[in-house]
């Protein structure tokens, strides 16, 4: 305490919502999540996806305090995901709000599979409605039936 070694004190409260602190706490244990993530990769636990035939392989992205994986679509890779959830929540004390969690699905995965392993990770399949921060986040093939709402918004203002 003040440039001097003291005894050891045990804190008695956490933080609070607005602490200064908290941002760098989170981006700390962010990066351990991606610590977790890696090294189930490296163990061939974990994928990932190539968005072409040539390209790296992405098993996640992270964006302020949300995180996008991408997983094969197979009961292993899920089951292998929840191992490292799990292990990253014993480990930094927070837990993965499933209620604010959402699974999206290629279109090569059957229906079928895509209820069961959305049941498995315990979160609902996103739907073609949903939308992250203001934007559409499956984009159909035709792009006036994904992004009509948007004129639909601008007349509204415009109007107003």
């Amino acid at each position: 305490m003040n440039g001097t070694p003291s005894r050891f004190f045990s804190p008695s409260r956490g933080l609070r919502q607005g602490d200064p602190l908290s941002p760098l706490l989170f981006v700390i244990c962010t990066e351990g999540f991606a610590v977790l993530l890696h090294k189930a990769i490296s163990e061939g636990k974990l994928e990932g996806v190539k968005v072409a035939p040539r390209a790296a392989r992405i098993s996640h992205l992270f964006f302020a305090d949300d995180s996008y994986l991408f997983l094969r679509g197979s009961l292993q890779e899920c089951e292998n995901l929840i191992g490292v959830l799990n292990e990253y929540e014993e480990l930094s004390g927070q837990r993965v709000n499933l209620d604010k969690s959402a699974v999206c699905f290629s279109k090569n995965i059957i229906t079928l599979d895509q209820e069961f392993l959305a049941h498995i990770l315990g979160v609902g399949a996103l739907g073609v409605r949903d939308k992250y921060l203001g934007l559409a986040m499956l984009v159909s093939i035709s792009k006036m039936a994904t992004f009509c709402y948007l004129e639909e918004k601008l007349l509204a203002k415009l109007q107003g």
